[in-house]
């Protein structure tokens, strides 16, 4: 950087020296040109998101998923997809010019990126967690701790999430620990006997992507209908899958992100939430039915390094979603009740979990 500094004023004091009185304004307002090009035309590397000291903070968000009484309204169940919590924060990259436009999404002017980086973890348990040796293709116990990675882009219409997960399986995920520390601190919840069967310890990792469109709102009543489709893919040792989904939303002052934030998806890391809508406060109700082609799963075909329990896997997973947002100048308040198809053959009935998302923007 210091190099292209000295090279742009030898640039402009050479322009300067060769020109006359009356030309020199003309002269170094081109020679400033030039160097300014130099600068952005060098330092347009992909390396160039690295450079943490350019990104500006914009949110922090806490994600509880849970099959129990709290989150979820339907059931109150300790099975399968039992408990996630995850913790992320968001930033703006404040990329240059020359990097933007190497990464934009489309043309247009109105381009947006953001960067989240977030801890989750994942709690998977059998039907019946009394049995110290559950059923061989039952849901086998397992735990995740991931450490995640998301770089994404949008204009008006469309949004790109690039993800990337580096995690852990086994003891060292922490499931059992903290399963157990919930269920002794509520007197109520039956202790689980069978953590000693879980998936064994492996370091994972895997790739996703998504790609949602936003049309443009519809004026029902005074309130406003989006809608949001969306595909994307999954590739690595935890998931490989592909996917779709539809999103309807319907409220007042309908923010400008692409759709509510989840655990097991993503936020929209692209705008802060006080910046979100052209009003302080938003409101809305939203439904989405998501179906997956799945073509592995650890926590079902278990470990890819090493035998462990396992269930048949089903090949199709639909998921149907209806939660409510709310967001008033900086703060993100998010619930939601999903209802999942079997997940593996043997699997008894749908599962059902509710959600929980609290998100804040503040500078930092």
């Amino acid at each position: 950087m210091i190099s292209r500094f000295v090279c742009s004023i030898l640039v402009l004091l050479s322009t300067s020296a060769t020109a006359n009185a009356q030309e020199m304004d003309q002269s170094e307002s081109t020679a400033v040109e030039s160097a300014t090009d130099l600068i952005e035309a060098g330092d347009d590397s992909l390396l160039g998101i690295l450079d943490l000291s350019q990104y500006k903070f914009r949110d922090l968000t806490l994600y509880w998923d849970n099959d129990g009484t709290v989150p979820n309204f339907i059931d109150d169940t300790d099975r399968y997809y039992t408990n996630a919590n995850g913790i992320e924060v968001s930033f703006n990259p404040r990329l240059n010019h020359a990097l933007a436009s190497r990464l934009a999404i489309s043309d247009k002017e109105d381009q947006r990126f953001g960067v989240g980086i977030a801890l989750k973890q994942r709690i998977y348990t059998p039907t019946n967690i009394l049995l110290p040796n559950p059923p061989a293709r039952d849901h086998p116990y397992a735990g995740h701790l991931a450490l995640t990675f998301a770089f994404q882009r949008a204009d008006n219409r469309k949004h790109d999430h690039f993800g990337f997960s580096l995690g852990m399986t086994g003891h060292s995920s922490g499931a059992e620990t903290i399963q157990g520390w919930i269920h002794n601190t509520f007197p109520d919840e039956d202790d689980p006997l069978g953590w000693n069967t879980q998936i064994p310890g492996e370091p994972t990792l895997n790739f996703a992507f998504t790609r949602t469109w936003k049309s443009k709102p519809a004026d029902i009543a005074g309130l406003e209908l989006e809608m949001l489709p969306a595909v994307g893919f999954d590739v690595g040792t935890v998931l490989v899958d592909a996917r779709t989904s539809m999103t309807l939303r319907f409220g007042k002052h309908l923010p400008n992100d692409f759709g509510p934030a989840s655990l097991l998806g993503h936020r929209d890391h692209t705008v802060r939430t006080n910046e979100a809508s052209e009003s302080n406060w938003s409101i809305y109700a939203y439904t989405k039915l998501g179906v997956d082609a799945i073509a592995h799963d650890i926590f079902l075909d278990g470990t890819v390094f090493a035998g462990s329990r396992s269930a048949q896997r089903e090949p199709f997973v639909a998921t149907f979603t209806f939660g409510l947002i709310v967001q008033y100048e900086s703060f993100y308040f998010g619930w939601s009740q999903s209802i999942q198809s079997e997940r593996f053959e043997l699997q008894p009935d749908r599962q059902t979990f509710g959600s929980i998302v609290l998100g804040c923007s503040f500078d930092w």
